[in-house]
């Protein structure tokens, strides 16, 4: 179907979502796909999850689970690196490491929600973010990033650099998670009758699927329904062209629970979006803020 890149990590089904992918990669030749996983959020028996103990400990346990020898990339899944970052240098030093023994071939790391690097200033509430960001950037020097972005995206003005254009300056690429908001900005979540989530789901506490958010988000989202056909097939197409369209270098991640979220994935994506399009996107979901403008 044309998918090439498998993202997964190892606190996914903690480690049941590598096993499941290891078993796709029994009947797939290894080079043609880009394997990424993710480490730093489980700590087990050790101090911290970025002890080096800990840290080796992951990586085994990855590799085994998916069947493999090595990752295309392992990414840094948190930025807490323990009180006055006493792993950090450690980390940097491991996966220096493993990159030169070919057991991982790149190094990715998270970039904030929402970023410009002029964002400094310390006036702004985003300039503890923004500069701690900076300062683990220049210190992990990463290969990759990932980055939420989706339609819903704050809109940056011309004298801002967002992400995107960090990225490219730096000469590093960008993974796009949660262009579908994690099925938010699809409909799959129903005010009136919300999903519970179990409690080892990061989402039973998000805000953002409380009944009254997921209300709000509602009204919100009618000026693009106004726009576009409201099935589930044009509003992903709609979202996941949207997120392409800032950033044609960059890649798109997509989730899915089952075959048929697989299919309309890869086969609704149509045309791109024109410039019009997206202009009129953002006149309709971001309608008081100034076009090019944060």
């Amino acid at each position: 179907m044309g998918i090439t890149l498998f993202d997964t990590a190892d606190v996914y089904g903690l480690g049941r979502s590598e096993r499941l992918l290891g078993r796709l990669l029994r009947d797939v030749d290894r080079a043609e796909l880009v394997l990424s996983s993710k480490v730093g959020y489980f700590a087990g028996t050790a101090p911290h999850p970025y002890h080096p103990r800990q840290m080796r400990h992951q990586l085994a346990t990855t590799l085994d689970n998916l069947g493999t020898d090595h990752l295309d990339v392992y990414f840094l899944h948190s930025t807490d690196f323990g009180e006055h970052d006493h792993y950090l240098t450690g980390v940097v030093e491991l996966m220096g490491k493993w990159r030169e023994q070919g057991l991982i071939h790149a190094v990715g790391m998270r970039a904030p929600h929402t970023f410009a690097e002029q964002w400094t200033d310390q006036n702004r509430p985003e300039a503890a973010d923004t500069g701690r960001f900076l300062r683990l950037f220049h210190t992990i020097r990463p290969d990759v990033l990932t980055a939420r972005y989706n339609l819903l995206s704050p809109l940056y003005g011309p004298d801002e650099t967002d992400i995107f254009a960090f990225a490219r300056r730096h000469r590093v690429g960008v993974l796009i998670k949660q262009a579908l908001g994690q099925g938010l900005l699809i409909s799959a979540h129903d005010h009136r009758a919300p999903r519970h989530f179990s409690d080892t789901d990061h989402r039973h506490n998000d805000p953002r699927f409380a009944p009254e958010a997921l209300r709000r988000l509602v009204n919100r989202l009618a000026p693009l329904h106004a726009l576009y056909d409201t099935s589930t097939a044009e509003l992903v197409r709609v979202a996941l062209r949207y997120a392409l369209h800032h950033a044609l270098d960059s890649i798109v991640l997509v989730g899915f629970r089952d075959p048929e979220q697989i299919h309309t994935d890869v086969t609704c994506l149509g045309d791109p979006l024109t410039d019009d399009e997206v202009a009129q996107i953002r006149a309709a979901l971001h309608p008081h803020t100034q076009e090019g403008h944060h």
